[in-house]
């Protein structure tokens, strides 16, 4: 089987080192040796105004030191730049994807940042290498040998264990059948040790939140679990500090959900859709201000 690994992550605007807003995002794909990035950066008109440049970078001892990917190109008020190079040599920088952090971007006197677990990038600390190379740009690579590595996963030990809550499926036979399901398990558990609330939708259906913020995280059993390295529910522990467990109940069956809190608008929904979140819930709680305010839902366990 061939090594797969698929990620997104935002980039924000940093300001004396500040994180700002999220102006953007670059897209991640790599299988059998080759790795593709996108970059997309919207609300940018850039004519007269000098090349945006676009690195990958890993820190090595005190410095987050960067490779350049190339200049961003200017289409319809974005900035878009897309290349493919070799998995375990980023743009023959001398470390691979699993040793990067993330993309570093500067121009016109401004900086940008993505880092792949969503926690702020100290862009002080950046210095590019400065040996030149050749780069491939905008179509896949021909001719790269393939390279197999075992992939590691760098998640957050909160988003681990949340993102644990994705059931693995089991095999469609008449044993499996009979297994009791581990999600109603893992739900009972959590309804003795968290607070539970109920309403009923619009459907009539039962439905049911515990929430969780990143110290309760830690107590969620997590033994068959899974839903990986989700760059969108990241984004939402960080800047929320809180994930929903739901459980919408009816007559005929029972649907897990997990829910990643937000403010809709299209482009969140299209991030949101992305990474499987198709779903958002008005699920406004005392206290918020904005009516917009709810959760992005994706069904777990199917």
């Amino acid at each position: 089987m061939s090594e797969y690994k698929r990620f997104v992550s935002y980039i924000y605007e940093y300001v004396q080192g500040e994180k700002r807003e999220s102006l953007g995002f670059v897209k991640v794909n790599a299988r059998d040796g080759i790795c593709k990035i996108q970059i997309h950066m919207r609300g940018f008109y850039t004519r007269g105004q000098a090349p945006y440049e676009a690195y990958v970078f890993t820190q090595k001892k005190e410095r987050l030191t960067g490779r350049l990917l190339g200049e961003l190109e200017s289409k319809n008020g974005a900035l878009e730049w897309s290349g493919v190079t070799e998995s375990e040599d980023l743009m023959k920088s001398g470390f691979g994807l699993e040793e990067s952090q993330g993309i570093y971007i500067e121009g016109d006197n401004h900086i940008y940042a993505a880092q792949w677990d969503d926690f702020p990038v100290d862009v002080e600390r950046f210095e590019p290498l400065r040996r030149s190379v050749r780069q491939t740009v905008g179509a896949e690579s021909e001719g790269a040998a393939p390279k197999e590595k075992r992939e590691k996963e760098e998640v957050l030990q909160a988003a681990e264990v949340i993102a644990e809550y994705a059931m693995q499926e089991t095999a469609e036979s008449e044993e499996s059948q009979k297994k009791p399901d581990s999600r109603q398990e893992q739900w009972e558990y959590l309804t003795k040790h968290f607070p539970v609330m109920q309403y009923v939708d619009g459907d009539g259906a039962v439905m049911s939140s515990i929430r969780l913020d990143p110290q309760s995280l830690t107590r969620v059993p997590r033994d068959k679990w899974e839903l990986g390295n989700n760059s969108f529910l990241l984004h939402g522990i960080y800047h929320y500090r809180h994930l929903l467990l739901l459980r919408r109940q009816t007559e005929e069956n029972i649907t897990y959900y997990i829910g990643v809190p937000g403010v809709y608008s299209d482009q969140e929904q299209m991030m949101a859709s992305m990474f499987g979140f198709q779903e958002f819930r008005m699920l406004k709680e005392p206290g918020a201000r904005k009516r917009s305010f709810g959760y992005w839902c994706r069904t777990l366990g199917e």
